[in-house]
């Protein structure tokens, strides 16, 4: 595998995992709101926000407005389905329960065992390093910051600043374009066999697969006709692969 210049990462359980399962995020965030919008309207609520949600991710792109605009919109068209709250009333609980949401999922994530080292060698060393990840800007941005990555890497890349989501290459061509590096000489690292592997081979990079597992190499690939350039169950073991 040839020496990289540049070395990306995803962001979502590679650098980084949550404390919390989202799952449980949300419950957390509608809990701090029970009193406005009634404990008995959690399960409707949650009906209808993962419905707008899901319709959300393959169209975002095809509307004028900001992803975090649609976004807050899902929170907004779930509190309508309740029919509990006036017009004014309506807007301005869903506004509260969206920004809750991004200050509560800033706060949920904590750093993978190695993370912190491997961008600081990485940097020492002189390579570019960045972070490629999919999502809504102010969401996944709330979650760098509060863990301070922005400081710890040369590039930050959010798919919705391309107007696509990985595996699209329009991604991973922003991110060669702001490293000034040539394709061939990137890597990208992350567990997702798809979008971070697969999408960056498809784009002329190197992809390596992240398993800290150690189960999902065998079965990830299966249906994909790219393989790993490497596979790594540990963030440092980068910085052997750097040195090989």
């Amino acid at each position: 595998m040839p020496q990289p210049k540049a070395i990306f990462f995803d962001f979502d359980e590679t650098l980084a995992k949550n404390v919390m399962p989202i799952q449980g995020l949300f419950a957390e965030m509608y809990f701090q709101f029970s009193e406005r919008i009634g404990a008995e309207n959690q399960e409707p609520f949650f009906t209808a926000l993962r419905r707008n949600a899901g319709l959300l991710w393959n169209s975002m792109f095809d509307r004028d407005e900001t992803p975090e605009t649609q976004f807050a919109q899902c929170f907004k068209s779930s509190v309508d389905s309740l029919a509990k709250f006036n017009k004014q009333d309506s807007a301005q609980l869903a506004d509260d329960m969206f920004h809750r949401f991004l200050e509560l999922s800033s706060n949920n994530v904590t750093l993978h065992d190695g993370a912190a080292q491997t961008l600081e060698v990485l940097h020492n060393r002189g390579f570019v390093t960045g972070i490629i990840t999919n999502g809504i800007e102010s969401l996944q941005l709330g979650k760098i910051h509060g863990l301070d990555l922005h400081n710890q890497v040369d590039h930050v890349v959010v798919s919705a600043q391309a107007r696509a989501h990985k595996p699209h290459a329009k991604v991973f061509e922003l991110a060669l374009q702001r490293a000034d590096v040539a394709a061939n000489q990137a890597w990208q690292i992350g567990d997702h066999a798809t979008n971070d592997v697969a999408g960056a081979i498809r784009a002329g990079m190197s992809g390596v697969f992240y398993d800290p597992g150690k189960d999902r190499r065998a079965s990830a690939f299966t249906e994909l006709p790219e393989t790993p350039t490497h596979t790594i169950h540990h963030l440092t073991e980068i910085l052997e692969l750097v040195n090989a």
